[in-house]
């Protein structure tokens, strides 16, 4: 390949410091194992086990879903 037509600053790998980690796990609105859940509610309780509803990306676009985190 002629040297001239390269792109200099582009790298041969991606950026992996850039990238957000994909999360695996169930999600509790289709009922069904799914890639980039997020945590949407948290149930506490003061004794026993408390619990956590999580759902993929296109359960919280179909929802109107707001992740955890992500509330003020």
């Amino acid at each position: 390949m002629n040297e001239g037509t390269q792109n200099q600053s582009a790298s041969n790998r991606p950026n992996t410091a850039s990238e957000e980690p994909v999360i695996y796990g169930y999600c509790t609105w289709h009922c069904g194992y799914s890639a980039d859940i997020r945590v949407i509610n948290v149930d506490e309780q003061g004794s026993g086990p408390g619990g956590v509803q999580s759902a993929c990306l296109p359960c919280r676009e179909k929802y109107d879903l707001v992740p955890f985190s992500d509330r003020p």
